[in-house]
């Protein structure tokens, strides 16, 4: 849900072994596992790091007593952040971006595609932009509802419009959305069209935030 590729271990003794791999960036650990715990687990780790000479990695503890004294037991094992439970996903997501970032997603317009319809006129692909914002404002609100209403056929209708408006401007991050969208709508998957309707959202807010920044102040 966050855009990092995962996987889970039983134990710390299985932990272990998958780190072995060198494929990580980062483990979150239980601080309380069978076998060998979180602790157990850290120190295994900082140890073979050292005799190894292996790059350190980011390990954070989920613990059920960061209060309690717990998370200074999680730092002297060789952990470097925590998380207490129970760990929502927005706590998470921080941690994540602090100790191992994604990269930063690309810009949510390509203005090549403007510039080739206007010559770069930046008063003209202001005006295009405007007439996309309006029309894909109605587009969008016509897609929540057919999602709330489960009314498949004004899904494949919405999610089309706006990828080829999207496509036409360069909105390429919306447009590839809506695709999705689409196709699984042509499909009759309504679960795949719910699941795929957060990051619809995201990349709407994120091509509205670029449209009102400058040069555009479509706002004004």
């Amino acid at each position: 849900m966050l855009g990092y590729a995962a996987e889970s271990a039983e134990n710390g003794i299985l932990a272990l072994e998958k780190w072995k791999s060198g494929r990580f960036g980062i483990l979150i650990t239980d601080c309380n596992m069978p076998m060998m715990n979180g602790y157990e687990l850290t120190r295994r780790i900082r140890e073979l790091e050292s005799a190894t000479g292996k790059k350190r990695i980011p390990i954070i503890a989920c613990t059920a007593n960061a209060l309690g004294g717990e998370a200074e037991i999680c730092f002297a094992a060789g952990m470097d952040d925590y998380l207490a439970k129970p760990v929502e996903l927005n706590e998470l997501a921080k941690k994540l971006d602090l100790w191992l970032p994604l990269s930063r997603p690309a810009a949510p317009l390509d203005r090549s595609v403007l510039a080739s319809l206007t010559g770069g006129d930046i008063a003209a692909e202001r005006e295009i932009l405007m007439d996309f914002r309006r029309a894909n404002e109605d587009d969008a609100i016509m897609l929540k509802r057919a999602v709330d209403r489960s009314n498949i056929p004004e899904v494949t209708t919405a999610s089309h419009r706006i990828k080829g408006a999207s496509k036409m401007i360069g909105a390429v991050g919306l447009a590839a959305v809506c695709e999705r969208l689409e196709r699984a709508s042509r499909a009759d998957d309504l679960q795949a069209v719910r699941a795929n309707m957060e990051a619809f959202q995201t990349e709407l807010q994120r091509l509205n935030n670029y449209c009102e920044a400058e040069p555009w102040a479509l706002a004004s």
